[in-house]
């Protein structure tokens, strides 16, 4: 979440953190420059949670009096179909207050009604853990058809198995995955090949101080990340349902420390394996590459992805991975602290990087700003992947701080212009309003053909952005795996449309904390038709679909030449 630059403790404080506990900085600043208005978008986003009854509010546990950095980072979202009925559901996880004697907040699902309202089911479905949670991932880990959810707390983890009829059983312990400290970002993946889910847990601080509050300018405010010692990653190997910590073993507790939040599995060398990113806090970030045997090495000081693009370790948050200009290899947007810009690193072969943001046009605006939940999605179907990043400090005294900067933040929308850069854009007032802002998933819970967000706000009510698209050509695509990996987590999805071919992945995690859409979406522009359609399965296995048809969702299972043309169930007054 801070630069690390040696000797610039000052600058530290001046952005909100303090060099030591109980210091008082003096500096003075300067107010924030106006920027001129932002060019509008085509395409605009509506928040309508109140509308649709989702009921939730986020409470990270600060209490006005302890400054325990647990509270800072807390905030995740996942969108899953938890019941198998063709629309997506929302589950968030809270935090608490961790004073004796206070009233646990609770994690919570909210099922989709289909009717244009969200019910919240958390009582009935045995979900809403009261510890202080952070992340969520989402797959099918058992292969029932049904999803399961593993969350990251600051105590014990969960591993809730769905048992298909709106019940799930917490079954962290019984297989070895629940674990003590604190822990954030967590994904799914098949590290060996084998055709079940493994599981990447990375650690985030040892909390072991008095939550004495650090202060700028006489006003109380969190300690760096620096002042706590890195927890330990973990990964495990599913071993016929039985979870074996395997970290050692697998090479990943090689590289070293790392303050780990976002978490990412994805096929980063084009190789077919499961490889593995981490965005890490004050320290070098993480690329693990498989070798699809289960031992991974750590690359990211070498191809360019572990550091700033001034070479410096950032305090890095969270993350999307997708093929942002069309040429058929994953690129990487990293959200980083204050007085850092974002990084979009660029594929320019199999594994190598270049930071792109600049040059790009992504470090627009992003100075003052801590940015956590981003995606690389789609927004106006034109068939090139645009950026959205939400915004929001940790502290909320900042303005008091520093003037510069402020705890409610505007959400920053870049479109994709087709050329390899990006344009900031407004894409309306409920987007272009402060607020805190953390993580966020990314799905089209409407089923309308675009992609909607839901965005947690840190001791607030969560938005649920509508996205009222202009009307264009999409396809929505849902993968059915052989054996246990039923989710097809990890599979590649490769279209042709419209003279151009775009990539996607199936995953278990993105963004900051949190779950986007099972389904894979593709915009397609004025596309009438899908020439070709390519999957290549965690199994190896490659299959081909010709000539689909544009505005359905196309479930294709692995092993079956013949696929299935669906009409996705609509949801009226969303």
């Amino acid at each position: 979440m801070i630069r690390s630059f040696k000797g610039r403790m000052a600058l530290l404080a001046a952005l909100g953190f303090a060099g030591a506990a109980g210091c008082d900085w003096k500096k003075s600043s300067q107010p924030r420059p106006e920027s001129p208005p932002l060019p509008t978008a085509t395409f605009a986003f509506t928040d309508v949670a109140e509308a649709v009854r989702i009921g939730f509010e986020h409470t990270n546990g600060f209490d006005g009096e302890r400054y325990r950095v647990v509270e800072t980072v807390n905030g995740g979202v996942a969108l899953l179909d938890q019941d198998a009925d063709g629309l997506l559901d929302i589950y968030f996880t809270n935090g608490r207050k961790l004073e004796p004697g206070a009233r646990p907040a609770g994690d919570a699902l909210f099922r989709n009604g289909g009717d244009g309202s969200f019910r919240d089911v958390t009582a009935d479905s045995g979900l809403g853990d009261d510890l202080m949670s952070l992340g969520c991932a989402v797959a099918d880990v058992d292969g029932n058809g049904f999803p399961d959810i593993h969350v990251t707390n600051d105590g014990p983890d969960r591993l809730y198995r769905n048992d298909g009829h709106g019940k799930f059983t917490d079954i962290a312990a019984d297989v070895g995955i629940a674990g003590e400290g604190m822990k954030s970002g967590s994904a799914f993946l098949d590290m060996d090949a084998d055709g079940d889910l493994d599981l990447y847990v990375a650690g985030y601080v040892i909390d072991t101080t008095r939550h004495e509050p650090c202060r700028v300018r006489t006003t109380p405010g969190y300690c760096p990340p620096r002042n706590y010692p890195a927890a330990p990653h973990r990964l495990y190997e599913n071993r016929e349902g039985r979870f074996v910590d395997v970290s050692e073993a697998s090479g990943i507790r090689a590289a070293g420390e790392g303050r780990g939040l976002g978490v990412i599995a994805a096929d980063f060398n084009d190789d077919g394996h499961a490889d593995i990113y981490v965005a890490n806090d004050t320290t070098a970030n993480f690329m693990f590459l498989g070798d699809g045997k289960g031992r991974f090495v750590e690359v990211g000081a070498l191809n360019g992805t572990g550091y700033g693009d001034q070479g410096q370790e950032l305090g890095s948050m969270g993350l999307a991975a997708e093929d942002y200009d069309g040429d058929g290899r994953l690129d990487l947007c990293v959200t980083n602290y204050a007085d850092e810009i974002d990084n979009l690193y660029r594929s320019t072969g199999p594994e190598q990087f270049v930071e792109m943001a600049r040059h790009a046009g992504v470090a627009a605006g992003s100075i003052p700003d801590v940015a956590w939940g981003v995606g690389l999605f789609d927004f106006d179907g034109d068939g090139w992947r645009d950026l959205f990043i939400a915004n929001g400090h940790l502290n909320p005294h900042t303005a008091l701080m520093i003037e510069s900067t402020s705890y409610a933040q505007p959400k920053r929308i870049f479109r994709n212009t087709g050329k390899g850069g990006f344009e900031r854009i407004s894409c309306g007032p409920h987007t272009d309003a402060p607020r805190v802002s953390r993580g966020a998933a990314f799905g089209d819970i409407d089923n309308d053909g675009d992609v909607d967000v839901v965005v947690v706000e840190a001791n607030g009510r969560p938005e649920l952005l509508r996205n009222d698209a202009p009307d264009a050509s999409w396809c929505l695509v849902a993968l059915v795996g052989a054996g246990k990996n039923r989710d097809a987590v990890g599979a590649r999805v490769k279209l042709t449309a419209g003279g151009r071919t775009q990539m996607a992945e199936r995953r278990s995690s993105g963004s900051y904390l949190s779950t986007n859409d099972p389904r894979l979406h593709f915009g397609l522009g004025s596309a009438s038709s899908i020439d070709l359609m390519e999957v290549r399965w965690p199994s190896g296995r490659k299959e081909t679909h010709e000539g689909l048809p544009v505005r359905k969702l196309i479930r294709i299972t692995e092993g079956q030449a013949a696929h299935e043309i669906l009409e996705p169930k609509r949801v009226p007054g969303l």
